[in-house]
């Protein structure tokens, strides 16, 4: 099995464990300052592993002003996407719209082949698609949504949300996955480490002007809450250089399809914790997205 499927697998964990820490501050701390958390916390844990690589003998690349735009417009995009999906907790019809969200990986192969000529084939299309029926199929069992509800609800404001933070998420892959292949150095671990580096500091910068502009004050909460920001930005760094070297290895939409495996884990946890039963459509659905990434690892070996 290639090395970016696991890898994928691994930062999907990750992320797991960041989005539910997150999830926690959501009472407390702005959607602003808990994304903003996830970058400075995690920020040190990236420069330790940059300088890890560095001093051990790995030669990093230079960037071209491209690289710096693609980074840039990533950032905004990754800070977008994540506001949008904190935003998602507190409203009314949080679970339709949350379901809705999970249409990023099919944006990812839309958008790709539309806008980066990065084409799949029509088994790893299949798979891409089934991926997705089974992460929605999955999330509205969970939140007890029905499939008119789904529908219906395309007219809300929040299920428009939903649907721009898949896009904004989308993007992000798509735009990091390019800066890295714009590096073009023969150690894929480097040109994802700089990429990371560089969308970090980014991401730092504007949203924290932002939330200066906004309210400065609300950076006081980071303080009371440090302990579980400190977690959030541990998980999110470690995540993060999975992730960037899974898009170093492969297309975004085969990543973030593997990816989904996120949901599969949120589901282990919450039977771990509460002791919850699994009822047939949530089984059917976890079979539909290992189905779905087993046909996409066969489509693309």
């Amino acid at each position: 099995m290639s090395t970016w499927v696991f890898i994928t697998i691994f930062a999907a964990l990750m992320q797991t464990i960041r989005t539910s820490l997150q999830k926690s501050l959501t009472t407390f701390l702005s959607a602003e300052v808990i994304t903003w958390i996830r970058f400075i916390f995690g920020f040190p844990i990236v420069i330790l592993y940059v300088l890890f690589l560095h001093n051990n003998g790995l030669e990093f690349p230079s960037i071209s002003q491209k690289f710096m735009l693609y980074c840039l417009f990533a950032g905004l995009f990754q800070i977008i996407g994540t506001i949008l999906l904190v935003s998602l907790f507190s409203h009314r019809n949080f679970a339709v719209s949350t379901a809705y969200t999970k249409t990023e990986a099919i944006q990812v192969a839309i958008f790709g082949a539309i806008f980066f000529q990065a084409y799949l084939n029509i088994l790893s299309s299949i798979a891409v698609v089934l991926g997705m029926l089974g992460v929605i199929i999955m999330s509205s069992s969970q939140q007890n949504i029905q499939l008119k509800s789904l529908l219906t609800g395309l007219k809300s404001k929040s299920v428009f949300i939903g649907i721009t933070s898949g896009a904004s998420f989308a993007f992000d892959a798509l735009l990091i996955r390019e800066a890295i292949l714009i590096l073009n150095h023969d150690n894929p671990l480097t040109n994802a480490a700089l990429t990371l580096l560089v969308i970090l500091i980014l991401n730092i910068i504007q949203l924290g002007l932002w939330i200066m502009y906004k309210n400065r004050t609300m950076f006081n909460g980071i303080l009371i809450y440090w302990k579980r920001s400190l977690l959030i930005g541990i998980t999110s760094a470690i995540g993060s250089i999975a992730w960037f070297t899974a898009f170093a290895l492969t297309q975004a939409a085969y990543v973030k399809t593997v990816g989904q495996v996120e949901l599969l884990f949120s589901i282990l946890v919450t039977q771990r914790i509460f002791k919850e039963g699994i009822s047939r459509t949530e089984i059917f659905s976890i079979l539909l997205i290992l189905f779905s990434i087993v046909l996409l690892i066969y489509s693309t070996n």
